[in-house]
């Protein structure tokens, strides 16, 4: 099985994932921060959208999406309400509409792509295929973070399928 096609078995993973870990999770219930150093599911959900936004442009996806830069790493905290965050229907909707579009521009990217050099600070993730098997480890890591949540929020586990 070659790389890609791994890659793209764990890029179909992460969207069932993804809509699996928010069944259930209201608004409300999305919005609250269990204790204040934690983020709230709501940002972390919209900081999936975000890992998605570096998986688009790697399949040369435009993806332009108004609210996106407000969950970047560079965000020390969640923001706060002076910025204006989207609910969690809305990235729900957003990252369901761009998922089928990602994965065409990823299942479409030339094999010999993979081995291309890019700029990125950890030295073993230094080619597109490093980073987007950074980008997968990303989003199972914030995925995981939403399913502790969501337990702790009184839900019942995830489901894989």
């Amino acid at each position: 099985m070659s790389a890609k096609h791994q890659l793209l078995n764990q890029y179909d993973l992460h969207n069932t994932l993804f809509n699996n870990v928010l069944v259930d999770i209201s608004e409300e219930e999305a919005a609250i921060r269990l204790v204040p150093a934690i983020n709230n599911v709501k940002w972390l959900a919209g900081h999936l959208v975000w890992g998605q936004g570096g998986l688009a442009r790697m399949g040369n996806v435009p993806m332009a999406v108004e609210w996106i830069d407000h969950y970047n790493t560079q965000i020390p905290h969640p923001p706060g309400p002076e910025i204006r965050t989207p609910s969690l229907e809305e990235i729900k909707t957003t990252w369901n509409h761009f998922s089928p579009l990602i994965r065409q521009g990823l299942e479409n990217l030339p094999d010999e792509a993979l081995n291309s050099p890019i700029e990125f600070p950890m030295p073993a993730f230094r080619t597109v295929e490093g980073l987007w098997t950074f980008i997968n480890h990303h989003q199972a890591y914030t995925i995981g973070q939403v399913g502790i949540l969501r337990r702790a929020l009184g839900k019942d586990a995830m489901k894989y399928f």
